[in-house]
């Protein structure tokens, strides 16, 4: 094989598994590689059905097979632990195991343009948070500019220093104002308007288009110094031959989310719905339903425009997270609890029913995330999902949706979860 002569490097961010625009952004980055590293500031997993039906098996494949070095999201956080293969190109300096020891590589280092350039990543604090607690067991989070300065100062021979960083734009201009050897940061997390190459510090801050619509680019000069840009994915585009199994893959998959469940009932149909009037529409269903209080949160759907018949794709769309009902025990202050997480942008904005909840209520419908994350006391499952209460509000007169999709089209069953 022949060695790559780098002269620059290719970022994506949030991709949020959105296979449905892959063989545009496949044949790019199978391009690029031929003269740039190519990264990706987290996040590459979960948004689609795509992810919950094939349980991020294409996701990996991609990644593997196509990136250099990421830093991993809140989204599918698993799947860059677990996972050998996505291990072994996962940077992140900033997520320390109990020992103290890393639990990712914490530098790539290659040479771009016959310059030493070392590649690191950092998880910022609220992605890090909004991971389930199960899912990092015994892991916690060093303030990304102390572990930068760490790395650096144990890192000799370096030209320059690129950062993948899934912490929020805002966040990342600060953190090069506050790490004077950065050069160039690749942001993520944020879904900000900001893209454009924003200088901070001595370091080029830029984001590429989020849901796979671009890509941010940077090329190093003679100079040494990084000219940055960020660039717009054509709709279309047609994957290489060599990645035939991966585009084969997605198409079974897009057949499978294309089938229809039903017709929509008014007033969902030909809308985007409004996240919160659609989910406490599902928590007065699911209180009608079983009799008990219903709590849940906005950020357990995501906005996606309906027409006149529900399909999985646009279940699983509204939906991608394969959050599970539990009855959970209530905290001791319902209006201090609702106040607290809503204010802090913890799990709300939250929908209950009744509206508002009874003080008196001690046992609760919820998801399983918000249980774990943010209750104390027993769980117990149910069995229900949450996507199937969905199901029901939107198109009450139709067949059960699939979660899971033969063996044929997916690695995994049951996808790795985390929630926004």
């Amino acid at each position: 094989m022949r060695t790559r002569q780098l002269t620059g490097i290719t970022a994506t961010t949030d991709v949020h598994s959105s296979l449905q625009s892959a063989p545009a952004l496949l044949a790019h980055l199978h391009q690029a590689r031929q003269r740039h590293l190519v990264v990706d500031s987290g996040d590459w997993f979960e948004g689609t059905g795509y992810h919950q039906l094939g349980g991020g098996a294409v996701e990996r494949q991609i990644l593997t097979r196509l990136y250099d070095a990421v830093v991993p999201g809140n989204h599918g956080f698993v799947n860059y632990l677990r996972h050998k293969e996505l291990h072994r190109v996962t940077v992140c300096a900033n997520v320390d195991r109990s020992d103290g020891s890393p639990a990712f590589h914490t530098v790539h280092r290659t040479i771009i343009s016959d310059r030493r350039v070392a590649v690191t990543g950092v998880m910022g604090p609220d992605a890090f948070d909004a991971i389930r607690v199960s899912q990092r067991p015994g892991l916690h989070l060093v303030d990304p500019a102390r572990a930068l300065k760490r790395l650096a100062a144990t890192t000799p021979g370096v030209d320059s220093w690129v950062l993948l960083s899934h912490a929020g734009f805002d966040h990342d201009l600060a953190l090069a104002e506050a790490v004077p050897h950065l050069d160039l940061v690749f942001a993520g997390h944020c879904h900000s308007g900001a893209h454009n190459p924003t200088p901070a510090g001595r370091a080029m801050v830029l984001k590429g288009l989020e849901y796979a619509r671009g890509y941010a680019q940077a090329d190093l000069r003679p100079d040494g110094q990084w000219s940055a840009s960020h660039h717009t994915l054509p709709g279309h585009g047609t994957a290489p031959t060599e990645l035939a199994d991966i585009t084969t893959r997605i198409d079974r998959l897009t057949a499978y989310l294309a089938e229809p469940l039903g017709a929509i009932a008014l007033p969902w149909a030909d809308t985007t719905p409004d996240r919160h009037a659609l989910l406490t529409a599902v928590a007065r269903h699911l209180h009608h339903q079983h009799g008990l209080p219903v709590v849940l949160s906005d950020s357990g759907l995501r906005p996606a425009r309906l027409g006149i018949t529900l399909t999985t794709a646009d279940l699983l769309a509204l939906e991608p997270f394969a959050n599970h009902l539990v009855i959970a025990d209530a905290p001791d202050d319902w209006t201090a609890w609702l106040r607290h997480h809503t204010a802090a942008h913890l799990a709300g904005p939250i929908a209950t029913w009744p509206e508002p909840l009874p003080a008196s209520a001690r046992r609760v419908l919820t998801s399983d995330y918000i249980a774990e994350t943010f209750l104390t006391g027993e769980r117990k499952p149910t069995g229900l999902m949450a996507a199937d209460a969905v199901h029901a509000v939107l198109a009450p007169s139709s067949r059960p949706a699939p979660h899971t999709i033969p063996a044929t089209c997916a690695h995994s069953r049951r996808p790795d979860r985390t929630h926004p």
